[in-house]
């Protein structure tokens, strides 16, 4: 069973904590080293999230029978829901929660979820279009360093 608990401001610090090893995983291969860091302290720095809360983010953890399995970051906007980070621990992957989310999100809002994903995660990639995604448009989005990231804005209908 796949649950969603809102984190509280004790789970908000120790976000980082439990995101950190999840991206230096996730991106290995596909972005610099020096890059994730940089965007792991952009996204996970305690005082960025408050930033980002305070601009509509939401934040949950997800647990699946009771083990917390990964976490969410999304925004409601007036069109659609705006899936900002979906992420798993490894050995939670190919259990279908991401479907799970996908329906936790429609049947909270019943609009459509849109997301961006590096163009380079082709497995992430593959996972959103067997979840009925689109490619809509590319972007690109600089980032400190004179990185940049090349992402698929993606989206999935109700």
């Amino acid at each position: 069973m796949v649950e969603f608990i809102k984190m509280n401001d004790v789970d908000l610090k120790g976000l980082k904590e439990f995101a950190a090893p999840i991206w230096l995983e996730c991106y290995d291969g596909i972005v610099e080293l020096e890059h994730i860091e940089i965007l792991i302290e952009k996204y996970f720095e305690y005082e960025n999230i408050l930033k980002f809360k305070s601009k509509g983010m939401v934040y949950e953890y997800i647990f699946c029978d009771g083990e917390r399995a990964g976490f969410i970051a999304y925004s409601l906007l007036s069109e659609y829901v705006y899936l900002d980070k979906l992420y798993l621990i490894v050995e939670q992957r190919g259990r279908h929660i991401s479907k799970s989310v996908f329906q936790h999100l429609i049947n909270s809002f019943n609009l459509p979820i849109r997301l961006n994903v590096n163009q380079g995660n082709e497995r992430a990639v593959a996972a959103y279009k067997r979840n009925g995604f689109t490619v809509i448009k590319t972007d690109e989005i600089p980032q400190k360093g004179g990185y940049v990231n090349v992402d698929y804005v993606m989206e999935k209908p109700v």
